[in-house]
């Protein structure tokens, strides 16, 4: 399955969702928000990494499997031209 940008999509394992996927892609879980870059042979070449502030997940025996919910923002495999030394535009 091909994922369009800015269509969220969801499910349990995180690697399944990016198989033959190629981009940037913003993916949340449990109400933490990750960056993950997946390319061509690699279904997460970079990342999840925790992206805002951080949520401790406080453990609980009767959690189960919470969906990932997956969000395609770029067909950008290049992680680093998403950073900017100061406000957007002024590189």
């Amino acid at each position: 399955m091909k994922l369009d940008i800015n269509v969220p999509v969801s499910g349990l394992d995180l690697a399944s969702l990016l198989d033959s996927e190629q981009g940037l892609f913003l993916c949340q879980n449990r109400g933490q928000n990750y960056i993950t870059v997946a390319k061509a042979g690699h279904s997460i070449a970079f990342g999840p990494t925790p992206i805002g502030r951080v949520i401790q997940e406080q453990p609980s025996a009767n959690q189960g499997p919470e969906p990932w919910v997956v969000t395609k923002i770029s067909n950008s495999t290049e992680f680093a031209e998403f950073r900017t030394s100061g406000p957007v535009g002024s590189r």
